[in-house]
């Protein structure tokens, strides 16, 4: 009596043989959150995805909002904002420029007259930033509030395209005392 292994297709259900078969790997989805997902696939399945390489990460805040929504979308989306026969380069260009003569945040001047940005100085030990990843020290104010408030800490992470921090997981247990 022997056993006959039959490989399919995560995503059709058709047989391959397990050498035709490839692995696609999820690592980030908006609807998971127990990732990475590996599906068996057969390589003509996935010839339509076309790997998105140039991508523009945005913030937006509506009317109103103290807090904006994190968008992530490919660069042409976003040169398509721009009304018909505008340049969004020009666009940001001229944001710049606008923004170099005013005072609160203005970047400095190296000796050559070029303009060096200014990293924001983010402060983690308010709910706003609580919990996202950075190479600092983690302070006792922040990791209590990642502990008393770690779904809303989730939560603010996943919209931001961040990873999550899962109490589960022994580095997160350390870092933040879970």
């Amino acid at each position: 009596m022997g056993t006959k292994v039959i490989h399919v297709s995560d995503i059709s259900g058709r047989e391959g043989i397990g050498e035709e078969l490839g692995r696609l790997v999820v690592h980030q989805h908006p609807e998971f959150q127990q990732v990475p997902i590996e599906l068996d696939v057969l390589p003509e399945e996935i010839k339509s995805l076309e790997a998105a390489t140039q991508l523009v990460v945005l913030e937006y805040f509506a009317p109103g909002a103290r807090r904006g929504e994190r968008l992530t979308v490919t660069l042409e989306d976003f040169n398509r904002l721009a009304p018909d026969g505008t340049d969004m380069k020009a666009v940001l260009f001229q944001a710049l420029i606008g923004r170099s003569g005013q005072s609160p945040g203005k970047p400095g001047r190296s000796a050559d007259g070029q303009v060096a940005a200014r990293r924001a100085k983010v402060d983690y030990t308010t709910l706003d930033h609580a919990g996202e990843p950075h190479r600092g020290r983690i302070t006792e104010t922040e990791k209590r509030l990642v502990r008393e408030n770690l779904d809303e800490v989730n939560r603010r992470l996943r919209a931001k395209g961040m990873r999550e921090i899962d109490p589960s997981e022994e580095s997160m247990q350390e870092r933040y005392g879970l």
